[in-house]
């Protein structure tokens, strides 16, 4: 594990206090110490080097460095994804963290095959903490309530809206925008139904396919992201 936390409170200045799982990581596992040194970040792209002060009632009180602040990497990037079942959700988390997503939304659809229920959506903003820890990450991918097609209609007015879709563009036909934020929605394995592409269409969203090759949710959310974090 990665002597990387996360602060779920803020700093008053050059102090800040680590508590719950975070608190009893930094005891228990890590063992620490007064003096001992780790590392603590902020989920809004601050992050110090700290130092152990003292440990009581499941309380790590910490003095701070100096403050750091991550820099903004180009245009928001949102996906809305149907989510896939068990541990593929947390491989999924994993990898949208590591590639610099900014949002993802749970997507209901009529072939889904995982509820996105309050509980769900909480264990998904769990992994992504852990994501965070791991590779060094600053700003937490901010995870969403749980919509619909119909919805996503209200959201981000002025951002490019593509729906993965086997029948649609090549993506590389379909890249047109100016470098503004983009809203990407990725449906279950057995696709989205006739209805709810027409929904999206009339939403201004443009079909976009990934290849010839039928593409597991993960799959294709995070070439997607990739397609747009990394180039």
């Amino acid at each position: 594990m990665s002597q990387r936390y996360f602060l779920t409170t803020p700093p008053a200045g050059s102090r800040a206090i680590l508590a719950g799982d975070e608190a009893r990581h930094v005891v228990r596992v890590m063992r620490a110490q007064p003096g001992t040194g780790l590392e603590v970040f902020d989920g809004e792209g601050q992050w110090w080097a700290a130092t152990v002060l003292g440990i009581e009632r499941g309380l790590v009180q910490l003095e701070l460095g100096e403050c750091h602040r991550e820099p903004i990497t180009g245009p928001s990037l949102t996906l809305a994804v149907a989510l896939p079942k068990g541990d593929r959700q947390k491989w999924l988390i994993e990898k949208l963290t590591e590639l610099g997503v900014t949002r993802l939304i749970p997507l209901r659809t009529v072939r889904g095959v995982a509820e996105p229920t309050a509980a769900a959506v909480e264990r998904l903003r769990r992994g992504v903490i852990e994501a965070c820890k791991q590779c060094g990450r600053c700003r937490l991918l901010q995870i969403a309530e749980a919509n619909t097609l119909e919805s996503l209609a209200t959201l981000q007015p002025t951002a490019q809206r593509l729906l993965a879709d086997p029948g649609g563009l090549p993506l590389a036909a379909a890249t047109t925008s100016t470098g503004g934020d983009l809203l990407v929605a990725i449906g279950p394995e057995g696709g989205f139904t006739v209805e709810e592409i027409a929904t999206a269409e009339a939403a201004g969203f443009q079909r976009v396919s990934l290849g010839p090759h039928i593409l597991r949710i993960e799959t294709a959310a995070i070439a997607m992201a990739a397609a747009y974090r990394l180039t």
